[in-house]
């Protein structure tokens, strides 16, 4: 009986379920994205997000934590959902990343637009990478619509709000 009792719950157990179902209702909402098109597919949000945390190493020289990884597979995932060729979105994020991210951090006054020059290219540098490499492969191109850029001012958006508190 002392066995038995000694035996806790821990909180931590309950910590990566709760992680594991948001993980899965992520990829589940992404999965919507490619049916519903009114619903935006997240591109720019993660792309600013990998930003910061990429930033952040860098000036910390702490690892990169699991939300970095995640915004990875999440990434390619999405990518793969919308038509778009594998890695395009991390081949825009680290030649965007290395060119102009430290000169916008150092240059921009206003730092709210930061955000948005980091959700557009999300989305921008992604079709544009994937465009390259439907021109190399000699592939049917995809059309850059006007769902794009409502897709861009929603992320913009939605940014502001999970981001405020990155950019000051």
């Amino acid at each position: 009986m002392q066995k038995i009792s000694c035996m806790r719950r821990n909180s931590s157990d309950l910590r990566y379920i709760g992680y594991a179902f948001s993980i899965i209702l992520l990829f589940a909402y992404e999965i919507a994205t490619a049916k519903y098109i009114f619903l935006p597919p997240l591109f720019g949000v993660f792309f600013t997000y990998m930003i910061f945390e990429y930033s952040r190493k860098r000036r910390t020289y702490m690892d990169l934590n699991f939300g970095w990884y995640l915004s990875i597979a999440f990434l390619l995932f999405a990518e793969q959902v919308h038509g778009f060729h594998i890695f395009s979105s991390i081949i825009a994020f680290f030649v965007f990343f290395y060119i102009l991210v430290e000169w916008l951090f150092s240059t921009l006054k206003y730092r709210i637009t930061l955000l948005a020059i980091f959700v557009s290219v999300g989305y921008i540098g992604t079709y544009g990478v994937s465009s390259f490499v439907s021109y190399m492969l000699n592939e049917n191109y995809l059309y850059f619509d006007r769902e794009y850029i409502a897709y861009i001012w929603i992320e913009f958006l939605i940014s502001i709000i999970l981001f405020k508190e990155r950019i000051v």
